[in-house]
């Protein structure tokens, strides 16, 4: 009996020794049934080892029953043993149990029960173990050192996580790579600086160093310099290359759009072979090619990947997205569903960027099924980009049962909802969704509500999200709120408090400045605007295609044409920017209300190939008909290209109307009134808003007032005599 327990516990060492754990188990089994007492302790961790090898946690816990009766957790070896088959299998309570019953510890028996929470990602819990062992003294290995660094990340501790780096020193960890690659990229979240600081005091690097330092950098905003690092990794030729380096250099190529750096990086993964097997090398080519611009190249790496998983879908859908493909974005959807790929949050997101560019309702209403089918009818993310979608395609009141839908509102879907109410005329729906928001609002919230308060013209409202800025500490400290806190003041006629916010941005920018120009231009201070386009190129800021707009803007309602001109011939020879449709259609409206109806039709019909004149050029024409009483050919082709352009926009109609009214051509009056009633077409009314008290007051041209306005319908009755007055004089 003696020889063949010997026999039994000999296969159970060789056993485990070839990785054979069935084997283990069996002949354990067959000492136990034989009525033979196995009473060497050291054979009981290899037992407990096959048990958690397998995920067998009924028959391990058996054991750990007769060992506990038979008094073997005395041994450390045993307790240690059991306490990691719990942690293994995934019992943390039963772990947490066999660990405090041992009457001795070691470092191993902290190192097991501390490595086993973080490994299950119980990661507050394995920080509090981590340090009660070391209050009791006990050293933490090399792999646990490790998990409690990725925890410290993972929770976003990083305070806390840099004693950890302290701790490394005092012990000496800091010569193992492992740990100082975790401590660097703990570092690489939360500080770039102190990352390359412990980066550079690295004696030896490996492939993992360079890629989180380069990760550091393009996560950090700062691609260039982790463009840099690689080329330098490249030059050095000590450190082989993975896929992962490969993978973050091809972020920063996309972050900065520089395709030339892209395909370098490309062809060199080619050489290196990452390029055929590796997935997400692949998809990080289709995001690159995509966010640079060149969709077709994003297009041949994706019909020449065979391991495609779902990033590769979505990559080249939103690369269709990114570049205004919306129509061969729909096709590859289709494509998608053909092949069965299952859609996800992210696929729903560019759907409804799609839905969006089409302003079409029922696209919307099939993604939300589509949404619903799929169970992602609670995702935060796509419920916000439905929402998006539904006020885009001015379906606000879907929108807002979406959002009313929500069980949690985050930040993000009020901002979201707060943007779609003011861009839908519904400014004070969108303050009152601010009201009840219960996160706290960041800058883009911020933004959105400044936006509101512009669109409401109210400047109590306007201070009043001023003043929210200043307490959240967004104002002066962030450049698009400081920009929306100038361009709500000016939108409320208070130019000269926009120009007071101006002057305190700290930081100003081509876009603070393009927006005070702007500012003045709606104001009616074309001369004004003129001096700032000065005083911004004397601060050394270049302006972009976007300021000569709104300067040629300010020129256009100024009345300033020879300074117009003059503006917009600098921009194109001066300057060697390209005009855009809408530059050459602001020219074209400054012509015909200084009455060049013929030089503006001239400059239509002499526009670049590339560009064909929109609805608003044509509506300039027409208006400059109207003001100079210009009739014929002209007038008839400005119609005939207005409502062929925007057959459902009510403006063209009213426009005509009144050019043929202008001429006392009553018939032609008629006409547009006909069309009007035919094809359905929704006249939206012109109004004015007037601040009365603490409300803005709203008036609808043609709105009979009530008996209670009498006051106010005497003021507009002494209006309308000062005005006929003021013609009548004109003509004496």
């Amino acid at each position: 009996m003696c020889s063949k327990l010997q026999a039994l516990s000999s296969r159970i060492k060789q056993a485990s020794s070839n990785g054979k754990w069935r084997e283990v188990l069996s002949c354990y089994s067959e000492i136990q049934t034989s009525g033979t007492q196995l009473n060497d302790p050291f054979l009981f961790p290899i037992v407990f080892k096959a048990c958690a090898k397998l995920s067998w946690l009924p028959q391990g816990r058996c054991i750990h029953a007769g060992l506990y009766k038979r008094g073997f957790e005395s041994f450390v070896s045993v307790g240690n043993s059991v306490t990691d088959f719990y942690t293994k299998c995934g019992d943390l309570c039963s772990a947490t149990r066999a660990f405090d019953s041992m009457t001795s510890r070691d470092s191993v028996s902290w190192n097991v029960v501390v490595f086993g929470f973080l490994d299950h990602g119980f990661e507050e819990e394995g920080l509090w173990w981590f340090w009660k062992s070391r209050v009791w003294g006990f050293e933490p290995n090399v792999s646990t050192l490790v998990l409690v660094i990725h925890a410290y990340r993972n929770l976003r501790w990083y305070v806390d996580g840099e004693k950890i780096h302290t701790f490394m020193i005092r012990t000496g960890f800091c010569g193992v790579s492992s740990v100082k690659n975790s401590m660097l990229s703990l570092y690489g979240e939360c500080d770039s600086l102190s990352a390359r600081k412990l980066f550079d005091e690295m004696s030896e690097r490996d492939v993992i160093s360079w890629s989180v330092m380069i990760r550091s950098y393009v996560r950090s905003q700062e691609p260039v310099r982790g463009l840099k690092l690689f080329r330098e990794m490249v030059r050095e030729a000590k450190t082989e290359l993975d896929s992962v380096t490969v993978t973050s250099v091809l972020k920063g190529c996309a972050v900065l759009e520089d395709v030339n750096m892209g395909r370098s990086v490309h062809g060199f993964s080619i050489r290196k072979g990452f390029v055929l097997g590796d997935v997400f090398v692949r998809n990080s080519l289709i995001d690159m090619y995509s966010k640079g611009f060149d969709v077709d190249s994003a297009i041949r790496v994706f019909d020449e990947t065979t391991c495609r998983n779902i990033v590769s879908w979505n990559s080249i859908l939103a690369g269709f997205v990114h570049n205004q493909r919306y129509e061969e974005a729909l096709k590859m959807f289709g494509l998608m569903r053909k092949e069965a790929v299952e859609v996800d949050e992210v696929t729903l997101v560019s759907l409804l960027q799609v839905c969006k560019f089409f302003e079409q309702p029922l696209p919307c209403k099939s993604v939300q099924c589509v949404m619903i089918r799929h169970g992602y009818e609670s995702n935060e993310v796509a419920l916000s980009s439905l929402i998006d979608a539904y006020t885009s395609c001015c379906l606000v009141d879907y929108a807002r049962t979406v959002f009313e839908s929500m069980a949690y509102k985050d930040v993000v879907s009020c901002s979201t909802m707060i943007s779609g109410l003011a861009r839908s005329g519904r400014p004070y729906e969108a303050i009152s969704i601010f009201c009840e928001m219960k996160d706290k609002p960041n800058a883009i919230t911020l933004v959105n509500l400044l936006d509101a308060c512009s669109v409401s013209a109210d400047l109590k409202k306007s201070k009043w999200a001023h003043g929210i800025a200043i307490r959240r500490g967004l104002a002066t400290a962030d450049i698009s709120v400081d920009t929306s806190i100038v361009d709500a003041y000016a939108k409320c006629g208070a130019i000269e408090v926009a120009r007071r916010a101006f002057d305190l941005v700290p930081s100003r920018n081509v876009v603070s400045w393009t927006v005070i120009i702007s500012a003045y231009a709606i104001n009616g201070l074309p001369e004004r605007a003129l001096a700032s386009l000065e005083e911004m190129k004397r601060e050394g800021y270049t302006p972009n295609a976007v300021t000569y707009l709104a300067v040629l803007s300010a020129c256009n309602h100024g009345g300033l044409i020879k300074q117009g001109l003059m503006i917009f011939k600098s921009m194109v020879e001066d300057h060697n920017k390209k005009p855009s449709l809408q530059h050459y259609s602001c020219l074209v409206d400054m012509l015909s209300r200084a009455g060049e109806i013929d030089t503006a039709m001239e400059l239509i019909k002499n526009l670049p190939e590339d560009m064909r004149p929109g609805a608003s050029a044509w509506g300039s024409i027409l208006s400059g008909c109207r003001n100079r009483l210009k009739n014929g050919m002209i007038t008839t082709e400005a119609l005939a290209e207005v409502l062929r352009l925007e057959p459902l926009c009510s403006s063209g109609y009213l426009l005509a109307s009144s050019v043929f009214a202008a001429e006392k051509s009553w018939e032609d009056v008629a006409s547009m009134r006909r069309l009007v009633k035919e094809r359905n077409v929704l006249v939206v009314a012109g109004y004015s808003t007037v601040l009365e008290g603490t409300m803005s007051r709203r008036f609808l041209a043609g709105e009979k007032l009530n008996q209670s306005d009498c006051e106010i319908n005497n003021v507009v009755q002494s209006l309308h005599r000062c005005l006929t007055l003021e013609n009548t004089m004109e003509w004496i």
